[in-house]
């Protein structure tokens, strides 16, 4: 037995012990990236990068490379995929019609 283990070692060994099992889904990224497609195109039209995308999207916990989130995009694209499938968030309009009803009583 090797007593002469360094704490960085041990340090490690105690890391490695204790990871789980990554979950993959197989085509996740790509298909986030062809359900967000239209807001992609929107930010590019805004002046954002493709890299500058990747960013946000790794923010969320989504890694991607800056080329990666543009080749699939550009692919979604290219198979006509036009409508984001994933619902508009609602917009605060139930609580700027709730203050301005407040302001008329």
């Amino acid at each position: 037995m090797d007593t002469n283990i360094s704490p960085l070692e041990l340090a490690l060994q105690k890391k490695l012990d204790k990871l789980q099992p990554k979950t993959k889904t197989p085509g996740f990224l790509r298909s986030v990236i062809e359900r967000q497609s239209v807001r992609i195109d929107s930010a590019l039209a805004m002046g954002y990068s493709y890299d500058e995308i990747a960013v946000i999207f790794a923010e969320q916990g989504i890694k991607c490379k800056g080329s990666t989130l543009k080749k699939y995009h550009l692919q979604a694209k290219k198979k006509g995929i036009k409508d984001s499938t994933i619902p508009e968030l609602p917009e605060e309009k139930k609580s700027s019609q709730s203050s301005s009803t407040k302001t008329k009583k």
